[in-house]
């Protein structure tokens, strides 16, 4: 898969995605962004997430997306794409993503989104307009470019570009008046 976005226009609309994660949880008290069961949309069926889970969920997806990243600056193809593209994995990554960051206190948490969410902007805003459109090599399986790799992993359907968050809380507003 070819980019279908600019490296800038992707910049610019992690950071949009950034800033209402940033604004959400300023909105949202401790007690709020861990209540169970409050996450109602773009999960699967089974599962009651808070808040402090979708962080979890969020974290997963661009902190894998750092790996890969820093993996194609060696030359190297990271799991994760072909891992996306696959129903089962996919199911496992999300579930992981969650799994792995639940012992986490939510300040750890916080502090991880904001941290990671940091290097993702950096991480893209280093790369050149070149890098973004350049072919990849054919060991990496796909007639793609880095773009579109990095959108196989941000941006897998129903997401919007680059904004994760509105598929799991479409209404920031409504979400924050459900839970008072």
């Amino acid at each position: 898969m070819r980019a279908t976005v600019e490296r800038r226009e992707a910049l610019r609309l992690l950071k949009i995605e950034h800033q209402a994660v940033a604004d959400l949880t300023a909105a949202l008290s401790a007690e709020e962004m861990t209540r169970r069961d409050t996450i109602r949309h773009g999960l699967y069926a089974d599962q009651e997430c808070s808040f402090k889970d979708l962080l979890a969920h969020l974290i997963c997806y661009e902190a894998y997306t750092l790996e890969a990243i820093a993996h194609w600056r060696r030359g190297k193809k990271h799991w994760i794409f072909d891992a996306v593209c696959d129903p089962r994995q996919s199911r496992r990554i999300h579930y992981g993503g969650i799994a792995e960051r639940a012992p986490s206190s939510l300040e750890e948490q916080l502090a991880e989104y904001q941290r990671v969410s940091g290097e993702l902007e950096s991480a893209v805003a280093s790369l050149s307009d070149a890098d973004w459109q350049a072919a990849l090599p054919p060991r990496f399986g796909a007639s793609s470019d880095l773009g579109g790799l990095i959108e196989t992993v941000m941006v897998s359907p129903p997401r919007p570009m680059y904004r994760h968050l509105p598929v799991h809380v479409p209404d920031a507003r409504r979400y924050i008046k459900s839970l008072r």
